[in-house]
């Protein structure tokens, strides 16, 4: 797992800056801190940055073919690359390293863009063909990786994060303002946008190439799903096995994350099975017992006798983290979730490089309640809607079913398209053109708020409701949220993640089950739960699903007063042009009045937090307390850089 950044300079433009270069390397040094390599080649250049894993001594990046002339740098894991350098090792090509990446090269040789076709993997990966002029980029089938890449008239720059682009291209990032309201909606931009101008995120199963003059992009893989048939559980018990036992891969000691739920406890008990060692677990838990889950992650731990750790998050814990976060997250996501992720990422560190975790059972198997929901209103009566609305303001006027409220409020929103992508957001296309300034309020129309999920949707439009909806939230939330999310934390903690029940031949087999073998009206992850069933304790089992609940409410108490009071009532935030400061003040000081109000302050805090230490300066490193970024006194006015910006 490393950092990769390069760049390629157009025909007859000035070659790349080895000191930029390096100094982008080095602000990518948390995602590889064991080490460093620069390749500079004409009008190429390269930058890694290692943790090393496979071939601790020998597999240093960037990695090249006997003659030199074809060059790789890979942020992931290739996990076929044994069988792969057998079959290139017979076609007469010498291998240098043990690394997995050693592949790359060599493969590209031999068989081109083709390459991508034969590797399993996760990865972001950059090849430069110095005998073609020619660079490759390619981005894994299930976006595990991310990849940012900027287009200009003077070349091609690419990276792990967005932070990069910026050094390498030798200008501070300035906020693409236009996809602000689709960021406060849905709590992240989805590919191929993002919120800085002029960078977009190479989207999942995608490949990108430049010779110096175009740029072409087009995806090489996207899952085709085929007539509905079932998949028996012991089917899938050994395609699991197998994603596993690839993900065992590793030079360094293994852990797990164990949320205790049924998707990591599957995973460790399939880590046991496929003959891991020793084994580190590691479980976040709070003081407020109905946010807790550590006695159910510890039923598991004992049943397979990990070496068990426990972390316990506080308000203090919880604050203290922002600032790490707001930085490591160089493109943001405001998921209140990725506070404790990233303090267990940070503890897990000290013991291991490598964590296996149960990403993506959700969205593949449709664990999430919305699923449920769903299957109920299309067998529903007309009326329902209108029934639900009514429901909704009665819940809402007590808190403990406010989120049962928003539920009814998300079933009762009559259109297909703005309902599917409103189930986990923030505020309503309605709540944003109260929060908005004048001058962005046209961003929150339904029809541009819907618009990543439509795209995602399009070529999937003739199947059944009910796996178009998981296909959706496949090519939407889990790549763009949920694992960009996990890559960045992870990654901020020098800390690798794999997801073994994303395995893309895995997604690409349950996306043929039919929705009722996956969404039981009762429960969801139906077919996981049968072929996983011996590996479960029983109280895991039947515990309802809780998701990743964190006590926000708690940690932002305080009004004006808090923390988080006070970053978005001042004059630095309010002046930025973003917000109506009236609408900011009234969910600042409305208590538990207003559905969803500690997501929102949180929503609107993780962008501002973002914004001070992205956009109006250029930090190498994370602000070092909270309290700096309090500071109301901007390095530059927020008003006049967005002006300029939009000029």
């Amino acid at each position: 797992m490393c950092g990769i950044v390069g760049v390629v300079a157009a025909h007859g433009s000035a070659p790349p800056s080895r000191a930029r270069l390096e100094q982008a390397t080095k602000a990518l040094s948390h995602r590889g801190p064991d080490g460093s390599g620069i390749h500079l080649d004409g009008r190429a250049g390269l930058g890694h940055t290692r943790l090393s894993i496979i071939d601790v001594e020998g597999g240093a990046q960037p990695l090249r073919s006997e003659d030199g002339k074809v060059v790789a740098i890979c942020n992931g894991e290739i996990w076929n690359h044994a069988e792969l350098r057998q079959e290139l090792e017979r076609a007469g090509h010498r291998f240098r390293t043990r690394s997995d990446v050693e592949v790359l090269p060599h493969g590209y040789e031999e068989w081109g863009e083709g390459l991508l076709d034969r590797i399993r993997g996760m990865y972001a990966l950059a090849i430069w063909d110095a005998a073609a002029g020619r660079l490759l980029l390619a981005r894994d089938r299930l976006g595990k990786k991310p990849l940012y890449v900027a287009r200009s008239a003077d070349g091609v720059v690419f990276g792990s994060d967005a932070r990069s682009i910026g050094i390498v291209e030798g200008r501070l990032p300035r906020l693409a303002c236009e996809n602000v309201a689709e960021f406060l909606f849905q709590r992240y931009v989805s590919a191929p946008r993002t919120l800085i101008d002029g960078v977009e995120k190479l989207r999942p199963g995608h490949l990108l190439t430049y010779d110096g003059e175009r740029v072409e992009e087009r995806a090489y893989w996207r899952v085709e799903p085929g007539e509905p048939r079932p998949l028996p559980p012991a089917e899938l018990r050994e395609l699991l096995r197998e994603s596993v036992r690839e993900r065992l891969m590793s030079d360094v000691p293994l852990g797990v994350l164990l949320s205790g739920g049924v998707d990591s406890t599957a995973v460790l008990g399939l880590m046991r099975e496929a003959g891991a060692g020793a084994v580190a677990s590691f479980t976040i838990g709070f003081g407020n017992r109905l946010y807790d889950e550590r006695s159910l992650a510890r039923l598991a731990a004992t049943r397979y006798a990990t070496e068990h750790h426990e972390i316990v998050v506080d308000e203090e814990s919880f604050l203290a983290a922002l600032p790490r976060l707001s930085w490591y997250r160089d493109e943001p996501i405001a998921e209140p979730s990725e506070v404790p992720l990233l303090l267990l990422a940070e503890a897990a560190g000290k013991h291991v490089k490598v964590v296996l975790t149960g990403d993506g059972g959700d969205e593949l198997f449709g664990g999430y309640p919305k699923y449920r929901a769903e299957r109920l209103l299309r067998s529903a009566l007309p009326g329902v809607p209108l029934a639900l609305r009514a429901a909704t303001r009665v819940l809402a006027m007590k808190p403990s079913h406010r989120r049962l409220a928003r539920a009814f409020e998300t079933l009762a929103i009559r259109d297909r398209d703005l309902r599917w992508a409103s189930w986990f957001r923030t505020f309503s296309p309605l709540e944003l053109v109260e929060l908005l300034a004048p001058d962005l309020r046209a961003q929150a129309t339904p029809e541009r708020l819907a618009r990543p999920l439509l795209a995602a949707l399009a070529p999937y439009e003739h199947l059944d409701p009910g796996r178009l909806m998981l296909l959706g939230d496949l090519g939407t939330y889990l790549p763009d949220n949920m694992l960009l999310r996990s890559d960045k934390v992870l990654m901020g903690a020098s800390v690798e993640g794999r997801m073994p029940l994303l395995d893309h031949r895995i997604v690409e087999r349950v996306s043929d089950v039919p929705i009722a073998d996956r969404v039981g009206l009762r429960q969801g992850k139906a077919i996981l739960r049968a072929a996983v069933a011996d590996l479960i304790p029983d109280e895991i089992r039947r515990a309802p699903k809780r998701g990743f609940p964190v006590p926000v409410a708690r940690f932002l108490a305080g009004g004006t007063s808090s923390p988080f009071g006070r970053l978005l009532l001042s004059e630095r935030t309010l002046e930025r042009g973003l917000l109506d400061a009236d609408r900011v003040r009234g969910l600042v000081l409305a208590g538990s009045s207003e559905l969803d109000r500690e997501l929102k302050l949180f929503t609107l805090a993780s962008l501002e937090l973002w914004l001070r230490q992205n956009i109006d300066e250029q930090r190498l490193c994370p602000a070092a307390t909270l309290g700096e970024l309090l500071d109301d006194v901007p390095t530059a006015s927020p008003r006049a850089a967005r002006l300029a910006a939009t000029a």
